[in-house]
Formats: structure tokens, sequence, C-alpha cells
């Protein structure tokens, strides 16, 4: 290959990563290169196209060190200093063959970034390392830097990035998003499991559950026993961030500093589910624990009674379960529908009893009138009862290239009663007259 172009092939790979429908080689690359700058196509012209035409999007490539707060998705050869504030691998599939990766969280004195590297570059925590060659993408409405085969990274003076420039910054729940790294949270102990592990062929205990304060709910993880209990109100510092479908959840372990605090700082009747526009909730790509309130649109295909596997919950194809294979099934109720609010729209699932509470009727007599009139008379009960009017839903909100998904365990028609209204502002004007 011309050694002129390699840089400029390695652009156009990048840029690709493993996003492009269609295979294409270095050789077939760099033949078409060659062919538009023959006819005199600018280079960054004839990259754009090239990249454009295999499924990509360009970027203009910089040598210079970037900072990672100034990193947007689609850049290509990024060069950044940072240190590893997080690792762990990872087992995946790829194209049916199974493969090792690593991900974890990036930090300099700018901000810090989720990362997933494609190949072992022997990262250690804490860390501080030269990259260079890297690239972004989206992932969930956030920026995440990749590590592939034509990235390098140089092990380097760990002063060149202070530790006081990556002191923690104190979060209030609602504000935890995926790639936070050294954050301080002082929340209440909601709830706390405790279980064992397996970690280099040593066991060790691992305590999880949720936590919340006065503006939300996330999930947590401690890799030490910090010896808190369920009802503390406790203060972390240290601690990183990463999401599961938009749900937050911060994990520390022995290097974190967790002390209990006044536990009438954070009231536990104060945390609340968090009352959210949907577009807000859109904005957020999923929370734990809110409430919404819209207009029902549509009731779902896949509405009424439904079979699930007894080892996962999953819903069957079939006997099918995607995950454990011919099972036989546990039968449930369910409402699958759309709502809107104004502002955005989400899809709900609503389980067994938001669905009795909602129709009136209880599983028996549901399965009873399945039994009589059909299995559709339940869907159309569900069409009479709930089309066009509103409903408050509340429960988990998970994101994902779909959508905002609630799973609903609680829901209740919320049509305003225009009557009962009416008479009231009847009753206040005769007061005030």
């Amino acid at each position: 290959m011309n050694d002129d172009l390699t840089p400029h092939i390695d652009d156009i790979l990048d840029a690709l990563g493993d996003t492009s429908e269609k295979e294409v080689t270095r050789e077939e690359l760099e033949k078409e290169l060659k062919k538009f700058i023959e006819y005199g196509v600018p280079l960054d012209h004839a990259k754009q196209t090239l990249i454009k035409k295999f499924g990509g999007s360009y970027v203009p490539p910089s040598s210079e060190r970037m900072l990672v707060a100034d990193l947007e998705p689609g850049r290509n050869s990024v060069h950044v200093l940072c240190r590893v504030l997080h690792i762990s691998p990872k087992d995946i599939t790829v194209k049916g063959e199974n493969r090792k990766i690593f991900y974890g969280i990036l930090g300099d004195e700018s901000g810090s970034i989720s990362f997933t590297a494609w190949n072992d570059f022997e990262l250690e925590k804490g860390a501080v390392v030269e990259i260079s060659n890297a690239y972004t993408k989206e992932w969930q409405g956030e920026t995440k830097l990749n590590l592939g085969d034509r990235t390098k990274i140089e092990k380097t003076d760990a002063s060149k990035i202070p530790e006081s420039s990556l002191e923690p910054k104190e979060f209030k729940v609602k504000d935890l998003r995926s790639g936070l790294g050294s954050v301080e949270v002082t929340a209440r102990i909601l709830e706390l499991n405790k279980r064992e592990v397996e970690v280099d062929g040593k066991k060790k205990n691992v305590f999880s559950g949720t936590l919340g304060d006065e503006t939300g709910k996330a999930q947590y993880t401690s890799w030490h026993d910090f010896k808190f209990k369920e009802e503390d109100v406790i203060k972390i510092t240290g601690g990183y961030v990463k999401s599961w479908k938009g749900i937050p959840q911060i994990t520390f372990d022995e290097k974190a500093t967790v002390e209990k605090v006044e536990s009438s700082t954070i009231s536990k009747k104060d945390i609340a589910p968090q009352k959210l526009l949907m577009y807000e909730l859109v904005e957020k790509r999923g929370a734990m624990d809110v409430k919404v309130e819209g207009t029902v649109l549509e009731i779902r295909k896949g509405s009424g009674f439904v079979m699930r596997c007894p080892e996962c919950n999953r819903t069957l194809q079939g006997e099918e379960c995607s995950i454990h294979g011919s099972v036989k099934g546990v039968e449930d109720l369910r409402i699958k529908l759309v709502v809107d609010d104004g502002t955005g729209v989400v899809s709900g699932i609503l389980d067994k009893a938001s669905t009795e509470k909602l129709l009136g009727k209880t599983y028996d007599e549901l399965k009873k009138m399945s039994e009589t009139e059909g299995t559709e008379s339940i869907v159309e009960e569900m069409n009479t009862l709930l089309f066009a009017h509103r409903i408050s839903l509340r429960g988990n909100a998970l994101g994902d290239a779909f959508g905002i998904t609630i799973l609903a365990k609680d829901a209740a028609l919320a049509d305003i009663d225009m009557d009962a209204k009416s008479e009231k502002i009847s009753k206040e004007l005769e007061e005030i007259s």
C-alpha cells in the first residue's frame, strides 16, 4: 500500500468502525481513493464520499490532544491523555465468534467518558495513558470512546494528570449519568442485598440495592463491606457511574470513602417518585421510579394473557424462551400501551396487578370472560376503558433505540371530572362574592 495513503485509509476505517453494512478491505479503499485523487477530487472530499458509501459518518481528524469534555460522536483519530478510573472485562459474541473486550471510564482535568477497548491493551485502574487514533460513537445518547485495532496506547508519567484534577464532584441522584467518575453522593439506603461472587478464583461479598435522595433513586453496587445498613444515610466519595437502559448505577470499592451522616438530612418521606414530563424522560433516556401522566393513544399488540418463562419471566414465543429454550410457560396478564402528554410519547407495560386495577376486574374474572367471549374481548375491554383517557403510570423507565418504556408497577385513570371541577369553581366564586 502507498505509505502516503495509509493514515487516510486508517481514518476511513476508524469512521466506519463496525457499523458498515458492506464488507470493505484496505486494498479496495486504497484503489477507490487513488481513483478519486487521479480525477482531481480533494482528499477530504474523497474520504468523506467513501465513508458515506460504506455507511459511516465523517469528521475531520485531529492529531492534537483533546479534552474528554469536548469529544463528540463521529470523531476519528482522537488523541487524549487520561487516567483509567475504572476497567472491567466482558465476554461478548461478535458475528458468531466469542470475544473478550474491556469497558470502563477514563478521566482528565475536564471530566470523564465511558470507553470500550476491543483489544487487551493491558490497562490498569489508576494508570495515566496517552491514547491516539481512537474514535467516538454515540451510545444511548452519550459519547463513548472506542479503542480499536489501530489505536495506540502508551503509559506515561502520572503527574501529567494531577490527582487534584480528578477530585470528586458532588451530585444529586437525579443528575447521575453513565460515564461520571469520582463522584460524591449523599443518599439513604432503601434496599440492601448481599451476594457472593468469585473474583480471580477467590470468593467475595458484593452489596447492592437501591439508594435515594429528595431528587430521585438509583441503583448501587459496593465491592467492599462498609458496614452500612438499610435506612442509613451515607456519603459516598469516589464512586463512578454506569447505567443500564438509562437507569444510573453508582459503583464503589475499598478505594472510595463511605461515611454515615445524620439520618435527618434525607427523610424517607421526601424520597418520592420523580414526576416528569415525557420530554424530560426522553432526554434522560431512562430513570428509576418515575411518575408520568398522559393520554392513551394505543393499546398495543401483545396485550392480554401471555405465557412467561418460569426461569427468567420473559414472554414466550409459542413454547420457546429465547434464553432457556422449550419450557412449560406460566400464564400472566398485562397491558401494553402508548401514552402522550403533549410534550412527548412513551410506551408502558402494566403488570397483572395494575391491569386488574385499571380494568376493575380480577384475573379470574378476565380469564372467564376470555373463555366465554374469546380472547379478543379482553383487548376490546381495554380499548373501551382506556383509549383516549388520561392515565398516570409509575415505575422504572428503560431507554433503548426504540424509545422509552415504563415498566409500570402502579397505574390509575387520571381523567379530570369536569362536573366536579365546575362545581368547585362555582363554590369558590360564591365565597369571593
